[in-house]
């Protein structure tokens, strides 16, 4: 009897954790930039072949792209969490800054925050990508004033401040003590006085 052979090519499972990779790809953005950052970097530090991170991510684009998704759940989202879930406004955006020192100084993290280090060179940065930086910042004035406005309905914080002002300079300050850290990630008592003038801008 003739026995008849199916070479029937079985599908490839990928052989790491797509989050995982992620992460290093973050850590890599993050020290160089986007532009910085080439592909023999993203390969070496992500442990992939270049088939493997086309087939995965698509191109450069797409992986920083994802790259800044992760980064804004793991990271980002966190902070966010704090502010929302704290027993007043005050001791919300207190929470807030103080996680924001905790990264800006975490021996580990390569300095600053990867959304602001990336919103500063947005000229060298693909449109899409500068697009979805400015929403992300945009969002975050939004929950800042909301934050701001429900302290003024609770009696927290003066009804004669302008609530959008104070929601910028949160940014601004946020922004700058990213910058900052990225010179001098070990000097907290700097960054301390940031958020103590900031906070007392909002709240006296």
């Amino acid at each position: 009897m003739v026995q008849i052979q199916h070479n029937i090519e079985m599908p490839r499972t990928r052989e790491f954790d797509r989050t995982i990779v992620l992460r290093k790809a973050i850590e890599v953005f993050w020290t160089r930039g986007f532009d910085s950052t080439n592909l023999p970097e993203l390969l070496e530090a992500m442990g992939l072949s270049k088939s493997s991170l086309y087939e995965t991510f698509g191109d450069k684009n797409k992986l920083f792209e994802e790259a800044i998704d992760l980064y804004l759940r793991e990271i980002a989202f966190s902070k966010v969490d704090i502010l929302l879930n704290a027993s007043s406004v005050k001791v919300g955006f207190q929470a807030f800054f103080a996680e924001q020192i905790r990264c800006c100084a975490h021996r580990k993290l390569p300095g600053g925050c990867f959304l602001v280090n990336t919103a500063i060179s947005l000229k060298n940065v693909p449109p899409a990508l500068a697009k979805k930086i400015r929403k992300s910042v945009k969002q975050m004035h939004a929950l800042f004033l909301s934050q701001i406005q429900k302290g003024q309905k609770l009696g927290e914080i003066s009804r004669v401040k302008d609530a959008s002002a104070l929601a910028s300079a949160i940014i601004g300050t946020s922004m700058g003590m990213n910058v900052f850290a990225r010179v001098n990630k070990q000097d907290i008592r700097t960054l301390k006085q940031m958020v103590e003038t900031t906070m007392n801008s909002i709240f006296n």
